[in-house]
């Protein structure tokens, strides 16, 4: 699962290591989470709404399978966030969905907010930047 800091520097193609790297991923390999979608598109309504900008997010959608929140989502974000508030080390709540979906679906998420998200325990993380 991409994280929505990911997205964003590849839109702005901040590096040719992160280009390369989606580069090689293979058709379905990538999902999207709803909240990061959410986040995404908050980012183009409060940005300059370019004709390439929705472009560009058009094509990550159509490129990415798409997850949903069911109950199983909920439950791991209940679990995950009372246990991150018991031992005082909270992240935010959109952090927390979206850890809660990784988890249930034991995908490793792709982020440059490894500070925030390092505080999920069993979640796999990865930065390529």
């Amino acid at each position: 699962m991409i994280d929505t800091n990911i997205w964003s520097h590849l839109q702005r193609r901040t590096t040719q290591a992160l280009v390369a790297k989606f580069a090689n991923l293979k058709p379905g390999q990538t999902y999207l989470s709803p909240v990061i979608l959410g986040e995404m598109e908050t980012g183009f309504l409060k940005g300059d709404r370019a004709p390439h900008r929705r472009i560009a997010l058009d094509q990550i959608i159509g490129s990415c399978q798409m997850l949903t929140v069911n109950r199983h989502v909920a439950v791991e974000y209940a679990r995950l966030r009372a246990q991150l508030e018991q031992a005082g080390t909270p992240i935010g709540p959109n952090d927390t969905w979206i850890a809660a979906e990784a988890l249930h679906h034991k995908l490793v998420l792709v982020t440059d907010n490894l500070r925030e998200f390092s505080r999920v325990p069993g979640l796999q993380v990865e930065s390529w930047l």
